[in-house]
């Protein structure tokens, strides 16, 4: 009779234990951004509680067995731009990179009325703590959308939490950065305003 409790409790408790990790992650994209790259195919994604909390969980993407050389993931969201032309623009977050191939951008691109970009992004490698990430931009006058986003380059796996995107003072614009990523992807439909920043929906 034992013999038979214990060969019932073992998957029971198996049982168990997945589902109290599986709770704690929830794949795919967040609401209010957009796949872009190889999101969707090479790539998997979504919102781990165990990296941030179960209110507000980091974002993940991970690069597939058999992904190529040269792929990318990304999120972006695209707003209209009029309420932020003139002021400097400043987006920041917390990234954590793990893996030794591959490296992961965040930006802030706009595109004006005669179809002039502008962009700031920042550009990293691996890194196993958590790391400040910060872009800023000054938003041109005639600016008529404005992206934010996100990206994982080739191999590895990436965490993002914290996001923050407001105004702020600054008598220069930061130095633009070349893009890795940024320039490949064509602005998507534009939305009311920026949502989700912390990835709480």
């Amino acid at each position: 009779m034992k013999h038979w409790k214990i060969l019932i409790a073992a998957p029971l408790a198996a049982f168990a234990v997945n589902f109290s990790f599986a709770g704690a992650v929830n794949s795919g994209v967040p609401k209010g951004w957009t796949a872009n790259g190889a999101l969707a195919t090479h790539y998997e994604s979504g919102l781990d509680a165990s990296q941030g909390s179960k209110e507000q969980p980091a974002f993940f993407m991970a690069a597939k067995e058999g992904m190529t050389n040269d792929d990318f993931a990304a999120i972006t969201q695209v707003v209209d731009a009029s309420a932020y032309r003139g002021k400097t623009m400043h987006f920041t977050a917390s990234a954590r990179h793990m893996g030794e191939l591959g490296g992961y951008e965040f930006w802030i691109r706009t595109i004006d009325d005669k179809g002039g970009i502008s962009i700031s992004s920042s550009w990293a490698r691996k890194s196993d703590t958590w790391e400040a990430i910060r872009v800023r931009l000054l938003v041109p006058a005639n600016a008529t959308k404005l992206e934010l986003g996100v990206a994982l380059k080739d191999k590895g796996k990436l965490f993002v939490k914290g996001m923050n995107f407001s105004d702020v003072q600054a008598s220069t614009p930061a130095p633009e950065s070349k893009p890795h990523i940024a320039n490949k992807i064509t602005m998507g439909p534009v939305a009311t305003t920026i949502q989700n920043l912390n990835f709480s929906e």
